[in-house]
């Protein structure tokens, strides 16, 4: 394939929605396991114990993927490994369609994450060779909205799916199917950098590594490097406790809001309120950090941080607070689920191996820097299925909001130290 002819900005604007539309379409065979989980329950007897088993061994595996898929990517480039884990974890859930133990579907639920972690790795691994420096916000804000697009677009789609057919087996073999054919369209547009199509590299940044030094050097250097500076450890804590928080409503609020009464279609429809309103957040904390706070992101991070707490506390109080102002717990759950995902999406998106990730990594070493706060993010995110399935069973989903609330009240003082960063 040859795409000489390109322009920069043709070439750049082909890649960026080709990234967009292939992170995207990962979501497809990862928000199926939550659009499944009643009917996992009724038909293999998958309760929400044996569920959240399923799936806490695939988001550690996804966490163990990170680490590796960062320096894999920085050095074999993230175009090829962002398209061997979206095909990977296709075939794996079309696989899962066949049934089997569990076991069977704790190995096959893992092997699909295990991939699908090289995805984000691959697209960090390429965006800085096409945005520069002083645009980084900007650009990672919007590549961020890949998954908040996903997040929201994938649950109409799986209600979609349960109201025309039967049993959970469509909700994997589907998305499977789908998963591919996204991966044979945007392989055509994805170009690894501007010299592969003969056009001009952008200028390197002043004390950045040149090509050659970080193809010599060992794997592990710049995890070292990024491992020495003390910022970038506040950045890990963020991620683990952020990604915790997004992961749990990711994986429960259909199930959440089945308890509170919706049909599972209805139910799945209904989540979909946390990565809608994630999107705005998303797009917002990027811009603000870059037009107007000279690419400081604490100031951001912490504002919108203050506004999680209050809404983990408004679902904690969610029957009080329904009794009070004559509302169906339901519907006001709603308004607040959204609430949660403006005010988490948005600093999500920027530490949880996004602009935070090229802010420390740059060119050369960003894939490294999103892999470890992406790896550490979701060793705390594994908490998500068996922690919070228990925390669930002992105290109620009350006592699981509170309990995140006051996470969200740790993040808060952690993006201090950050403020002038």
């Amino acid at each position: 394939m040859s795409l000489a002819p390109l322009t920069f900005e043709r070439a750049r604007n082909r890649t960026f929605w080709g990234l967009l539309l292939g992170y995207a379409a990962f979501y497809l065979c990862r928000n199926n396991l939550s659009a499944a989980a009643s009917l996992l329950d009724a038909g293999l007897h998958i309760d929400k114990a044996r569920f959240g088993q399923i799936a806490s061994a695939g988001t550690l595996c996804y966490a163990i993927g990170k680490v590796v898929a960062g320096p894999f990517s920085d050095r074999f480039g993230g175009r090829r490994i962002f398209l061997i884990g979206l095909y990977v974890s296709a075939v794996a859930n079309l696989a899962m369609a066949l049934g089997g133990s569990l076991g069977v579907w704790v190995g096959l639920w893992s092997v699909s994450r295990l991939f699908q972690s090289l995805g984000w790795a691959g697209l960090v691994q390429i965006m800085p060779n096409w945005f520069p420096q002083s645009k980084y916000g900007t650009a990672m804000g919007a590549i961020s909205t890949s998954y908040q697009l996903g997040g929201a677009v994938t649950p109409v789609l799986f209600a979609g799916v349960l109201l025309v057919t039967t049993g959970w087996q469509p909700l994997f073999a589907i998305p499977g199917v789908a998963l591919i054919l996204v991966g044979l369209l945007v392989q055509r547009w994805i170009v690894q950098r501007p010299s592969d199509v003969g056009l001009q590299e952008l200028s390197a940044e002043v004390g950045a590594p040149v090509a050659e030094e970080r193809v010599a050097q060992a794997w592990y250097k710049p995890l070292l490097v990024l491992l020495s500076r003390r910022p970038f450890w506040i950045a890990l804590g963020l991620s683990f406790s952020l990604t915790l928080i997004r992961e749990t409503f990711s994986l429960w609020m259909p199930r959440y809001f089945a308890d509170l009464g919706a049909a599972n279609a209805a139910a799945v429809l209904k989540s979909t309120a946390f990565p809608v309103l994630g999107l705005t957040g998303t797009l917002l904390a990027g811009w603000i950090s870059d037009r107007f706070s000279g690419g400081r992101r604490g100031p951001i991070m912490a504002v919108m941080l203050l506004g999680l707490v209050a809404s983990l506390l408004g679902l904690a109080h969610l029957q009080g607070m329904a009794s009070m102002l004559g509302l169906d717990p339901q519907t006001l759950a709603l308004p607040l689920t959204g609430l949660v995902g403006f005010c988490l999406l948005g600093p999500y998106s920027m530490v949880g191996g996004g602009v935070v990730a090229l802010d420390f990594g740059g060119k050369d070493a960003a894939a490294s820097a999103a892999g470890l706060l992406d790896g550490v993010g979701y060793l705390g995110a594994s908490l998500a299925g068996v922690g919070v399935a228990a925390l669930v069973d002992r105290a109620g989903w009350s006592g699981a909001w509170q309990a995140l609330a006051a996470l969200s009240g740790l993040s808060v003082v952690l993006c201090i130290p950050l403020w002038k960063r």
